[in-house]
């Protein structure tokens, strides 16, 4: 009922001339060929408080007069589908009377990209378009699936302090990757976030999720200009200069290379918690769990599994003459994200079925040790986490980030208790720490059902969720 009173609202609006409008910057220049530019704002961002992100655009392609349609007046700062057609058609228009022409390309702004992606569902509307630039948002799973070969050319740009949109570069990353095509770059921004690519009041929303910026808007803008200027440049080649396309093609190539080697963590991590259907991670665990490793003749097989079977898969150990192979099983379960926005992308528990430590020492003719416990395995998955974080973000974590520390399990007398358990447990204990602890279930090896005997269950930390505490989740509204 509450979204039927929202569009009867924007419909009021259009009706008496309310709807959202546009405010034309005219090209700074009378060189070169015309290029526009329309931008949709991010959620409770007036429109004009993009202008001067659009003014850095401007100068940053000197060689083309480039104009630019700032939308602005939605229904409570907020682009929707209602409002979208009329403020777009009003920016072509506006450009139409000034004898404006030229590629044109929307861009969107958080929820604004969003709002593109919709608008461009239908082919009218994309038939004038040369290609879309996304800041801080993405070409969203929710709407296009997980294929990034997208309708027309696509530049996504994400500042590397973004909390909101940070945890999705890496999977478009990948999704652009595998079209094959450089018409759909995605690039991290170095230095910048979420709320930068607008400028002065900050909604709180956005305060409370985002990272603090590390420069002014200003310098923040000219690091969104650049990146964008040599997109359209790219993509525009035949309008300009060899030496402005040489130029633009070394700021591409730089970012590819900082945007790779930002996000080779986030892969090395990913890898580790789950390829394919095993886990890497899984094998480190039952290492960790039993004290050995290859060298001692432990070999371990992890299938992972989905959470319908992880009930009945049970792990086993086989034995002979001092070497014992492990099968461990795995269910990695993530965040419910049903319209792909505000979660984080690696996995928020890794429900782990080990062989108890016991009983797999005894076959490698190992003596017997202090068991170990869930916690343990979470240890070592911050610990790696940490090493694999660039020196950058390993600083400003241990400058400003919420630490984590880990507390001995919480082990459940029966196996519903921590099959159905919620996860892993964080606690805030002040503004510096937050407090974890992991669900565990022991089956002695003389358990009287035979089947489930000699077992160590774990609800896991994955080193990929520990990255993302690192690089997001203890900085966020700071």
């Amino acid at each position: 009922m509450r979204s039927f009173g929202l569009v009867l609202a924007l419909l009021a609006c259009s009706r008496f001339g309310l709807a959202a409008r546009c405010e034309l910057l005219l090209p700074t220049g009378d060189d070169g060929a015309d290029i526009g530019i329309i931008m949709i704002p991010g959620a409770n961002y007036p429109g004009e408080r993009y202008i001067p992100l659009a003014k850095k655009i401007q100068e940053s392609i000197p060689t083309a007069r480039v104009w630019f349609g700032i939308t602005e007046g939605w229904l409570v700062d907020t682009p929707n589908p209602v409002e979208i057609s009329g403020a777009i058609n009003s920016c072509r228009s506006q450009a139409e009377e000034q004898n404006l022409g030229g590629p044109l390309y929307l861009a969107g702004h958080s929820l604004g990209g969003v709002m593109l992606e919709q608008y461009l569902q239908s082919e009218s509307n994309v038939e004038p378009i040369s290609g879309v630039l996304l800041y801080g948002s993405y070409l969203t799973d929710f709407i296009l699936g997980d294929s990034n070969n997208y309708v027309v050319p696509a530049l996504t740009v994400v500042g590397e302090l973004d909390g909101l949109t940070l945890s999705y570069v890496y999977r478009e990353w990948l999704e652009s990757a595998a079209t094959g095509s450089s018409q759909y770059p995605v690039y991290i921004a170095g230095g910048v976030n979420h709320a930068q690519v607008g400028s002065g009041d900050v909604p709180g929303f956005v305060k409370d999720r985002d990272i603090p910026a590390e420069m002014s808007d200003e310098d923040a803008h000219l690091v969104y200009a650049e990146i964008t200027s040599s997109f359209i440049v790219l993509q525009n080649s035949d309008l300009f200069e060899a030496s402005v396309v040489s130029a633009a093609t070394s700021k591409a190539e730089e970012s590819a290379a900082y945007t790779e080697t930002f996000l080779a963590p986030f892969r090395e991590a990913a890898l580790l918690e789950a390829d394919g259907d095993t886990s890497e991670w899984m094998i480190r665990g039952q290492e960790i769990l039993t004290g050995a490793t290859d060298a001692d003749g432990l070999k371990v097989i992890d299938l992972v599994v989905p959470f319908s079977d992880l009930g009945d898969a049970k792990p086993s150990v086989e034995g002979q003459d001092c070497a014992a192979t492990v099968t461990t099983y795995a269910t990695p379960e993530y965040d419910w994200d049903a319209f792909d926005a505000g979660a984080l992308i690696s996995s928020s528990v890794i429900k782990a079925k080990f062989k108890l430590e016991d009983v797999v020492r005894e076959e490698l003719c190992l003596p017997a040790i202090q068991r170990k416990q869930c916690k343990d395995i979470n240890e070592e998955a911050y610990k790696i986490a940490l090493e694999m974080a660039s020196e950058t973000a390993r600083q400003r974590f241990e400058r400003m980030g919420t630490r984590l520390f880990f507390l001995d399990d919480s082990v459940s007398p029966w196996g519903p208790g921590w099959e159905y358990s919620t996860g892993l447990h964080y606690s805030s204990v002040n503004e510096t720490h937050t407090s974890l602890y992991s669900t565990s279930l022991i089956s002695e090896p003389d358990f009287i059902i035979t089947v489930a005997a000699g077992m160590h269950y774990c609800d896991l930390l994955s080193p990929f969720r520990a990255l993302e505490w690192i690089y997001i989740t203890s900085l966020v509204g700071k």
